[in-house]
């Protein structure tokens, strides 16, 4: 936590940076559904939320919500053992460690004890902290099953303070447009807040009991506020749900709207009396597709030649410019993937996180560098760099 108004400042300098490029960078359109619902400022209260995107969910949690509310997040342990640089910046921007049994195993799980700790002391005072209860992310628009371990830290929270003030529960889900594309729309659904005072006398008889009803209670609210496509045939359902046989596809609306039309044509599928033979079928076109690289929304498109003739000219003449912003854009774009594992939801959260962090910083640096202390283009310089903005988005 800080210790003076000069680190709150600086945070918050900070936090503003990474909040001005990552809105230009990663999100097109951001809704934010249900903000009524958050308790005020200074109540003690847990986010808690679905898992999709890694990295990007709590960023776009944080930046939905006013810059001067700090808010904290758990993240995994193992990213807080790479280095103590890198150590000391996650605590400083906010992250805290959780252990989790099949990472770090069961004596890593003793390690939770402080963390807990720590998560009481933050909620008591005042702050947020965002929780995943799913444990991990999933690999789309569905929900896994949740452990009791953030109702556990809310109780804790409870019994650091004596059972006298109320802890609360935040269910709020999010939505993105695409996973892996940058300049995506995103949506944060925000649900009514669980008190978990009327519970305290129970929770100290049966605590376990307690806290299994309001996990169920909690996942029940979070899955009512999402796209749910389910896990099983999740890549031929998701495959339909994006093409034209999906009528809301070729249509123009707000990403809300879109999500309930889409959850309508799923809850359809799911419900069809020839599923299995829908699903058979859209395996097998899904991988010619693949194999012919050709995308069926391209070809539904069918633009008259009149607008394909426009935009050839208009990419003609803004050609210039695309080169000219090639320098650091492509770099922030194809580096940070080369880093990224097998699991396509780390594709973002790489380009994201490496390019505010530490790309975008060092190419203004040596932009700055080459241009001011080689030739003397120091006021260019400067504009390059303000341009950099403009040119992403």
């Amino acid at each position: 936590m800080f210790t003076s108004l000069k680190e709150i400042y600086k945070f918050r300098i900070y936090k503003a940076y990474l909040r001005l490029l990552h809105e230009h960078i990663l999100v097109r359109r951001r809704y934010t559904l249900g903000l009524e619902n958050l308790p005020a400022q200074g109540e003690r209260y847990f986010i808690a939320c679905n898992h999709q995107n890694t990295a990007n969910d709590p960023l776009n949690i944080v930046f939905a919500l006013p810059l001067k509310l700090n808010v904290y997040a758990l993240a995994r342990a193992n990213v807080f053992s790479v280095h103590p640089l890198i150590t000391r910046y996650l605590h400083w921007i906010g992250l805290l460690p959780a252990y989790r049994f099949g990472w770090e195993g069961g004596e890593g799980l003793e390690h939770n004890f402080q963390t807990f700790d720590d998560i009481a002391e933050r909620v008591n005072a005042g702050f947020p902290v965002i929780v995943f209860p799913e444990a991990g992310h999933t690999q789309g628009h569905y929900l896994d099953p949740f452990t009791t371990g953030l109702v556990r830290m809310a109780f804790h929270a409870a019994r650091a303070n004596g059972f006298t003030e109320d802890i609360k529960i935040v269910p709020t889900a999010h939505h993105y447009e695409d996973y892996v594309d940058m300049q995506t729309d995103f949506v944060w659904r925000i649900g009514e807040p669980i008190s978990l005072k009327p519970y305290y006398e129970a929770f100290q008889q049966h605590p376990n009991s307690v806290m299994r009803n309001i996990t169920r209670e909690l996942r029940l609210r979070i899955h009512a506020m999402m796209l749910d496509e389910g896990k099983e045939d999740y890549e031929e359902k998701d495959f339909l749900r994006r093409s034209t046989l999906n009528p809301n596809t070729l249509q123009a609306m707000p990403l809300p709207q879109r999500m309930e039309a889409d959850q309508r044509f799923i809850d359809a599928l799911r419900s069809h009396p020839d599923y299995d033979e829908i699903i058979v079928n859209a395996r097998q076109l899904r991988t010619r597709e693949q194999a012919l690289g050709i995308d069926e929304l391209t070809i539904a498109a069918q633009p008259h030649w009149l607008s394909t003739l426009a935009w050839t000219v208009l990419l003609i003449l803004l050609l210039p410019l695309y080169i000219v912003s090639l320098w650091p854009h492509g770099l922030c774009y194809a580096f940070p993937p080369m880093l990224m594992k097998t699991d396509k939801m780390f594709k973002n959260s790489y380009r994201t996180i490496l390019s505010l962090v530490i790309l975008y910083p060092l190419t203004a640096v040596l932009t700055f560098l080459v241009l001011g202390a080689v030739w003397g283009w120091w006021w260019q310089a400067v504009v390059w760099i303000l341009l950099w903005i403009p040119t992403e988005s």
